[in-house]
């Protein structure tokens, strides 16, 4: 169910008939090649949403495009916000979700460059009391035996990472008319490894993708294929939607998290005796 498209009446409806499940993709505005979208990830992790909503019903939070994608603002239509601000904006819309009616959030990643933004955002959640769960889920992520199936059935290259061969097909699948495969600059994906005498000794830090993969991709897009798009979506989906009926089971998060705060109240009560 889209947020968006519900009445009033419909939405009152949909928190019962959803277990108070809410769901909110989250992408970027980011360069993926000079074959793809800018929305690429917000478009991906719509797509997928919306189908594992049909298997596992939940309410779909409108497009949020304010992803951590700092490291692309050397190439137009990039849209990156502070990470204070990145911050602040999410932990506001999952107060207003929750002041909405729903107690579980999940937050669908639609993007590589959020892992650690959400990863870290999800810990924030214990800074002071709530009443509510938010959850984290990278959205592409598929099991053995799906990538098996996807490699032995379709022609695949050996290296995958950013506007490659998955993405690509996914696009090519959802809107052919916003790919251009014509524009491809082969070579183009292969990492510079400028930043191997780094990685080498554990080492990381922010420019390390553009040390790599300056023009925004990395693996090899060139055998993508609409049909390869459309079953890898029907597995994250398939996926999602398992994830989603487990949280809807899940009696356990929320009475921890309250028992957590309790414990953490009497702690600061010893404080001020």
């Amino acid at each position: 169910m889209l947020w968006e498209n519900l009445t009033v009446k419909q939405f009152e409806a949909a928190l019962e008939s959803t277990g108070r499940v809410c769901v909110l993709p989250i992408g970027c505005l980011e360069k993926h090649g000079d074959h793809l979208p800018l929305g690429t990830d917000m478009m991906i992790a719509r797509e997928i949403a919306e189908k594992s909503a049909e298997i596992e019903p939940f309410v779909l939070f409108p497009y949020y495009i304010f992803g951590q994608v700092s490291e692309v603002k050397h190439y137009a239509g990039t849209v990156a916000l502070s990470s204070e601000l990145q911050l602040r904006l999410l932990q506001e819309v999952c107060k207003e979700i929750r002041r909405n009616g729903f107690n579980k959030i999940v937050l669908a990643n639609g993007h590589g460059g959020n892992n650690n933004l959400l990863g870290y955002f999800v810990q924030t959640m214990l800074d002071e009391r709530k009443d509510y769960v938010v959850f984290a889920y990278n959205l592409w992520e598929l099991n053995a035996d799906q990538l098996a199936h996807l490699d032995q059935s379709y022609e695949t290259p050996d290296n995958y990472g950013h506007a490659d061969h998955m993405e690509t097909s996914q696009i090519l699948h959802m809107n052919p008319d916003l790919v251009h495969m014509d524009r491809l600059n082969p070579g183009e994906w292969v990492s510079m490894e400028r930043g191997r005498p780094l990685t080498e000794h554990k080492l990381s830090a922010g420019i390390h993708w553009y040390m790599d993969f300056p023009n925004q991709i990395a693996g090899d897009p060139s055998l993508s294929s609409a049909a390869y798009g459309k079953e890898y979506i029907s597995f994250c989906a398939a996926n999602f939607s398992k994830a989603i009926h487990a949280v809807k089971n899940d009696h356990d998060s929320l009475k921890l998290q309250t028992e957590f705060f309790d414990r953490c109240d009497d702690v600061s009560n010893i404080r001020q005796a």
